[in-house]
């Protein structure tokens, strides 16, 4: 098999635990790879591989908007396979899902008919589904960018689940200028209170390298719970289920 082009591996959620033989095996043999920050248990495992990661995250400026430094990041990585082979990019979940810079360096790689391999971990979305006990088969899953959700106006149906991916950035198009910027949810909520009501509940979800952990609030006071969310954590919402008609006295 010749060598590709460009890698584009993902590391799971929680840092080694869950970063892929293949993965392993592809970065041991080429020693190499760029990252946009790593956890520190994964760093320290690689080191320990000898693997060289370059992190180019300081190409995301703090106000710059992040479609522009996501393009910009990945026109450097197409730009470094003219002087390395292959350029190996690191990311965290699988390198296509919810990951706009692994979507178009598979899209514009291919275009100039580069030879792209990727590598996929356990995404944020299989966490969830897996640590809520989501029954996907019977009921369905509706998942959304919570940005692109609200700005799209795109139709989210109250009978089936729904995931809200990103909700912690809901509404950022650039780099925050400082840590703990909260977003402001309330045209999240508003749009949503359209399907759901007022009362159903919300599952905040936040996950990290010790875990997934769960916290419930109702709709309406879901924008005022928004100093709980982190950059990364996501939304859920039950399906409304119809109330069940009583039966006639007997």
């Amino acid at each position: 098999m010749a060598t590709p082009h460009l890698v584009l591996a993902g590391y799971g959620i929680s840092g080694a635990l869950q970063i892929s033989v293949e993965a392993q095996r592809i970065l041991a043999r080429y020693g190499a790879a760029y990252t946009l920050g790593l956890p520190a248990n994964l760093a320290a495992f690689l080191k320990s591989q000898r693997v060289k990661v370059t992190d180019i995250t300081s190409r995301i400026a703090p106000g710059t908007d992040y479609a522009e430094s996501y393009l910009d990041i990945a026109n450097f990585l197409i730009g470094r396979t003219e002087h390395e082979r292959p350029v190996v990019f690191l990311s965290p979940g699988h390198p296509l899902m919810f990951n706009a810079i692994g979507r178009y360096l598979a899209m514009e790689g291919r275009r100039l008919e580069l030879g792209v391999q990727v590598v996929p971990a356990v995404s944020p979305l299989e966490t969830i589904i897996g640590g809520i006990g989501l029954d996907v088969s019977t009921f369905g899953l509706q998942v959304f960018d919570a940005t692109r959700l609200v700005a799209r106006r795109m139709p989210i149906s109250a009978l089936v689940p729904a995931v809200i991916m990103h909700a912690g950035a809901f509404g950022m198009t650039a780099a925050p200028a400082a840590e703990g910027t909260t977003p402001d949810l309330a045209p999240l909520a508003n749009y949503l209170a359209m399907s759901y009501p007022a009362d159903h509940a919300v599952s905040v979800i936040n996950i990290s390298e010790r875990g997934l952990g769960v916290a419930s609030v109702a709709l309406a006071a879901l924008p005022g719970a928004a100093a709980q969310l982190q950059p990364g954590s996501h939304l859920f919402l039950d399906l409304v289920r119809p109330q069940q008609p009583m039966g006639n006295p007997a």
